[in-house]
């Protein structure tokens, strides 16, 4: 009987991070921050440097401060929901416009048809 034995970075790597996990790295561009870190504890990982549950709390940590409600900035969402409610405004003026010219051209149409 042939028995199955794997070290505990094999098994680490196949419970938690597998391959295509990582951010990749692509000539000509560079990581961000969080994609660094966020590598660097799948490569911690994949040696042995560090334990699933480790692990697992510092990729929380890191996505808490890079998506939390901390990273909210109101005053970008002020901003951009000025501008879309702006853009609506516009949008129905456009409406209006068009509208009356389709009245007018329907009332043209009209009298020329009566003569």
């Amino acid at each position: 009987m042939e028995e199955e034995t794997t070290t505990q970075a094999e098994q680490a790597e196949q419970n938690v991070y597998r391959k295509g996990q990582k951010f990749p790295v692509v000539e000509g561009e560079t990581l961000n921050e969080y994609q660094r870190k966020l590598n660097n504890i799948i490569d911690a990982v994949r040696s042995g440097q560090m334990d699933q549950t480790e692990a697992d709390a510092r990729i929380k940590e890191l996505q808490a401060q890079e998506f939390g409600p901390s990273s909210f900035d109101i005053g970008e969402f002020e901003d951009l929901l000025s501008r879309l409610e702006g853009s609506k405004v516009r949008q129905q003026r456009q409406r209006s416009v068009e509208g009356r010219r389709d009245i007018m051209t329907q009332g043209l149409a009209g009298m020329m048809g009566n003569f």
